[in-house]
């Protein structure tokens, strides 16, 4: 089936250029940033990115990244920044070898970005720097998530973008948010992040999670096989 790009697809290199003038160059690896994760940090982007794959497993066109440098300045393609996850539609013939992802020779923009808050990052660039890139990039979603709830007014805020390049920010009656591309985020009864298919409640097992119902098959599995083998051996 042949896929219509999308208007921001369409958009010539000169006109993205032009309105590249303006947006700041963010070198995400400068030194001053570079700082080890908190381990909440860590399991809210692994629950996100595997979440969403899992949504996204039925639609191959889509491909869901985490920590991967997307090259967002066509003037300036050293210029990066890192969305702690995104999800892309690349127009490469093998997306999964991707080691960065560079607008234009890779893809469109990405449809999604998250970024997960930490004290170190929120106010400089999560909430100042990277909303504007983002907009200017025409990226459609960037989900904010703050983990102990001590820099948004609400824990999940989805900002949708606009036609004029601004931010409409978004969330559901009970706390989630819901993407247009049909999962939702919350925090469980648990307290911890978990990503939901909105049509159906399903939610999608965390990478914890995952694991330990493999465990608990292999180890079922061993013990329906263990009675077997005595018997061979009597």
């Amino acid at each position: 089936m042949i896929q219509r790009k999308s208007p921001e697809a369409e958009r010539t290199l000169e006109e993205r250029l032009q309105e590249f003038q303006n947006v700041p160059l963010l070198h995400e690896d400068d030194r001053e940033w570079d700082i080890g994760e908190a381990n909440l940090h860590a399991l809210a982007e692994h629950i996100l990115r595997y979440g969403i794959a899992a949504h996204l497993a039925d639609q191959p066109h889509y491909r869901v990244f985490s920590n991967m440098n997307l090259h967002y300045q066509p003037r300036f393609p050293r210029v990066y920044v890192s969305p702690d996850v995104m999800v892309v539609t690349p127009l490469v013939a093998q997306p999964d070898a991707l080691r960065s992802y560079h607008i234009d020779s890779d893809g469109p923009p990405p449809v999604f970005v998250a970024e997960v808050l930490s004290e170190d990052t929120a106010e400089g660039r999560d909430l100042d720097e990277k909303p504007y890139i983002y907009a200017m990039t025409g990226i459609e979603e960037y989900l904010l998530v703050d983990i102990d709830g001590r820099s948004l007014p609400q824990r999940l805020i989805l900002k949708r973008l606009q036609p004029e390049r601004t931010w409409q920010d978004e969330h559901d009656a009970d706390g989630g948010v819901t993407s247009r591309l049909g999962f939702r985020v919350i925090f469980d009864t648990d307290g911890r992040l978990r990503v939901v298919n909105k049509a159906t409640g399903r939610k999608y097992a965390r990478p914890d999670e995952a694991e330990a119902r493999i465990r608990a098959l292999e180890e079922e599995l061993a013990r329906l096989k263990g009675p077997r083998r005595k018997r061979k051996e009597s």
